[in-house]
């Protein structure tokens, strides 16, 4: 089955990160943390574990960059319970336990050090220039989010509260189970971001998780958060696991659910990021709002989803300008690699990881 998410994102205040789902503090973890530099194959190395593992029948997660929705961040078999995570800026990593919950593997050591050399002055202006543009990136983003929240704002103090929780109440009673004490367990994933493809939404994880779509329409996603998260909570207590994807402009709202023992999702689609999917069932929650007090800011409304619009425009570009820099700096680590020496560490990895070296007797 495909699973691919994002773990990190530009968000409202600065990079949003839920990396720590790749180090989780559970018995028998173990996470191997890749350093290099750009073009030191770190994404290469991963995916091609990946796809090792896969063909041996071993459920893969896929963690993809949001600054390259080409290129990994991670991986995670959830059965080996061993994960692999690039722990290079802007989420930086370290072993929480170094040697008994995770070890560091330094694809650095595959540099001819002496050709990085000779390009030093170029490194480092493309590096700069890279760092620049995200700064710019990040610049406009908190922006956009700041006029978005006006519009929220405005949203949250006209909702009808009492009357969303009803319609949840009789939603989760269509799909879910009544309360049997035991309570699901939930994980944290993005299933979209901000990249420099746009607000990036990964439609083949639903297609291939998800049989039932339900997708509801607001404008500012504030009914919707607060429909989809009293969903969470009704699915964990009827004991299903819950995939949770939390928004990058507030992480204490959700935008999206997968109950994946039932095939189901509830998304949301707003004037931010409309899914590319087609759902089995479009819900537009416009009533649950005050039509006479959403009239009265009216204006205001309209400014905020323009303006907000454009500013994120604005990011995607600057994020794009940084992808091209990356691009061009990568190839002077290309050149420097050893990858006879990074196919050794691949190789390695794949048995060690399918042994399960660490696992106590």
């Amino acid at each position: 089955m495909m699973q691919a998410y994002f773990l990190g994102s530009s968000g409202r205040n600065g990079f949003f990160s839920c990396f720590s789902q790749l180090t989780p503090k559970i018995e028998g973890q173990y996470t191997y943390i890749i350093k290099g530099g750009p073009g030191t194959g770190k994404s290469s190395l991963m995916r091609k574990i990946a796809e090792e593992m896969e063909k041996r029948d071993i459920e893969c997660e896929r963690i993809y960059c949001s600054s390259d929705p080409d290129s990994l961040d991670g991986v995670i078999f959830p059965s080996l319970r061993v994960s692999i995570a690039d722990g290079t800026s802007p989420h930086t990593l370290d072993p929480d336990y170094p040697g008994a919950s995770g070890e560091i593997v330094n694809l650095g050591d595959c540099w001819d050090k002496q050709k990085l050399l000779e390009n030093r002055e170029k490194i480092i202006s493309l590096t700069d220039r890279n760092k620049a543009c995200h700064r710019r990136s990040r610049r406009f983003i908190e922006s956009a989010f700041s006029i978005y929240g006006d519009g929220e704002k405005i949203c949250r103090d006209c909702i009808d509260k009492e009357r969303l929780m009803r319609y949840a109440s009789r939603v989760a009673n269509r799909h879910f189970k009544k309360p049997s004490g035991k309570i699901g367990l939930e994980k944290i994933r993005l299933l979209d971001a901000i990249t420099p493809k746009g607000y990036y939404f990964l439609s083949d994880t639903v297609n291939e998780m998800c049989d039932t779509t339900i997708m509801f329409e607001d404008d500012f996603g504030v009914a919707a958060s607060m429909l989809i998260g009293e969903l969470r909570s009704y699915a964990l207590a009827s004991g299903f696991s819950v995939i949770s994807s939390p928004f990058v402009g507030n992480e204490k709202q959700l935008r999206h659910i997968i109950i994946k023992e039932l095939a189901l999702g509830f998304f949301t689609c707003d004037k931010l990021c409309e899914p590319e999917i087609i759902p089995t069932k479009t819900v537009a929650l416009r009533r649950f709002y005050s039509a006479g007090e959403l009239s009265q800011h009216r204006a205001r409304l309209a400014f905020s989803k323009k303006a907000s619009r454009e500013l994120m425009n604005e990011a995607i570009c600057a994020l794009k300008m940084a992808k091209d820099d990356h691009d061009e700096l990568e190839a002077f680590y290309i050149e420097a690699m050893d990858f006879k020496k990074h196919e050794k560490i691949s190789e390695s990895l794949i048995e060690r990881i399918w042994k399960s070296e660490w696992w106590p007797e």
